[in-house]
């Protein structure tokens, strides 16, 4: 049912509606966390992460994504995969009629990417785009401004997200964003000047959960175990042992042992100094180094780091030792673009063409979109090439165009290729009948040669397939064929044969 036959049921009005009504009913349900009274500038409640200080747990997230290289890793594998391509215009009719040729661009499309190659003095689109996708993977949101000049926009600008501040009833309908910032500057805009996106959140809300957020524990631990591993071998990785003192020793002593351990005998200066008693001292090693176990610790950690984020261990530099139970390095690809970029790019995406191109420049038929990167490996691509052009699929020249060299002549009729013969595919009929030959051919050329005093009669022989010449010609072709067979036998064979 079309939006005009389900309004003019609805209202009995019979004129044609054009858009959908300006505003939507409100709605009856809450918003998860934000309690009566709504979101205000003092009051920053709700969602995923459920505390008044808003900022500080921001912060939190913004220090641990600075701190752990394998959280930074993942978060800009995944922005720099989603914006490689670059974001471009792209004619989507959405009628079914993709397969025509493309029109030119309206003055509506091109003022749109007029402003999008020039976002602000500053940032261009890409960095811009990076940024969201970065703020998304650390705090779950990204804000983006947008400039107006009358009822068009003209400039986009990033907005730090821990200072950004919804405005919202306990509905959870916008009225409007404030930021504020660290150093008390305050500014205020309409929902149409902020573009807000966020991540999904097992509870609904305004805010998203990020997988920074998720991976917080792994996170903390990594640093934990990396600090310490930090200490140890900023202390030259010393040995721990046990010193059995005698029990004449007073504390004194023991306590100017001590200050003469540490410093002659820890930190890397000090590595190999052998330790020294007397008085009937006796040290020994309470344990082995358990550095191995750190570096352990450390790599079980990363792995649930980078799990989080969904990023396959190659995208981040880990290089496995065989790939046991991980799949080829294009499965990863598939896998990565499927579950974890493309889903944050169809979000983006999503946004952006509501808010500029729908919104901004009334689009009609065109959207943003990034453009595909092909991320396979070269050797891939040319033994897919190979196979299509070996098995018809493409022509020489097709080929030829993919791989940017010019045309040849006759390179515009595709072959079959089976391994060192190739054949047209317009000659595959007298390839057949050719096949059908040979095979009679050597029926005949064995029973002359099992039985040389018998005469083949043309009875004995085969019938064809179907579609194959007529018999009687084939087996006159065939006949001269068997004589110089014969010919060339040793000893030679009764011609009677044939």
């Amino acid at each position: 049912m079309s939006l005009k036959t389900w309004w003019q049921g609805l209202t009995g009005q019979t004129e044609v509606l054009e858009t959908a009504p300006a505003t939507l009913p409100e709605r009856a349900g809450f918003e998860y966390g934000i309690g009566p009274g709504g979101l205000t500038e003092t009051r920053q409640t709700g969602g995923a992460i459920g505390q008044s200080d808003r900022r500080s747990s921001l912060t939190q997230l913004y220090d641990a994504y600075l701190a752990c290289p394998w959280a930074w890793a993942s978060v800009n594998a995944i922005a720099r995969t989603v914006t490689a391509g670059g974001l471009v215009m792209d004619w989507d009719p959405g009628d079914g009629s993709g397969g025509l040729e493309q029109p030119d661009k309206p003055v509506e499309v091109l003022l749109l990417e007029r402003m999008l190659a020039f976002c602000n003095p500053r940032e261009n689109v890409r960095q811009i785009l990076r940024g969201i996708v970065t703020d998304l993977g650390v705090f779950g949101d990204a804000f983006v401004e947008v400039v107006w000049l009358g009822n068009q926009p003209v400039a986009l600008y990033s907005l730090d997200c821990p200072s950004m501040l919804p405005i919202a009833d306990e509905h959870g309908t916008i009225t409007g964003y404030v930021q504020v910032t660290e150093q008390g500057q305050r500014a205020t805009f309409e929902p149409r000047e902020v573009i807000h996106i966020s991540l999904d959140a097992p509870r609904s809300g305004l805010f998203g959960v990020s997988p920074t957020q998720a991976a917080m524990l792994p996170i903390t631990s990594w640093l934990f175990a990396s600090a310490t591993s930090k200490e140890i071998f900023r202390k030259g990785a010393p040995p721990q042992i046990h010193v059995d003192f005698p029990a004449s020793a007073s504390p004194a002593e023991i306590n100017r042992w001590n200050a003469q351990y540490q410093q002659r005998n820890v930190g890397p200066r000090n590595i190999g100094t052998p330790i020294s008693t007397k008085g009937g001292a006796q040290v020994q090693e309470l344990a082995q180094s358990r550095t191995v176990d750190y570096l352990k610790f450390l790599d079980q950690r990363r792995d649930e780091i980078i799990a989080a984020y969904g990023v396959p261990p190659a995208k981040v530099g880990i290089i496995e030792s065989g790939n046991l139970g991980g799949g080829t390095g294009e499965s990863q690809d598939r896998t990565f673009m499927v579950n974890t970029v493309q889903p944050i790019a169809e979000l983006v995406l999503e946004a952006l063409n509501f808010h500029l191109a729908k919104l901004g420049f009334g689009v009609e038929g065109w959207r943003l979109k990034f453009q595909d990167i092909d991320m396979r490996d070269s050797k891939t691509v040319e033994e897919i090439r190979d196979m299509r052009l070996r098995s018809g699929a493409w022509t020489l020249n097709r080929y030829r165009a993919d791989i940017g060299e010019p045309a040849i002549e006759g390179g515009d009729r595709a072959v079959l290729v089976d391994r060192s013969n190739f054949t047209q595919w317009d000659d595959m009929d007298a390839m057949s009948q050719a096949g059908v030959a040979d095979r009679l051919r050597g029926t005949t050329l064995a029973m002359a040669v099992a039985q040389p005093d018998k005469p083949v009669e043309l009875s004995d022989l085969p019938e064809p397939a179907a579609g194959s010449p007529p018999a009687e010609s084939l087996k006159q072709l065939y006949r001269r064929r068997l004589c110089e067979a014969l010919a060339e036998l040793p000893g030679g064979v009764d011609e009677r044969a044939a």
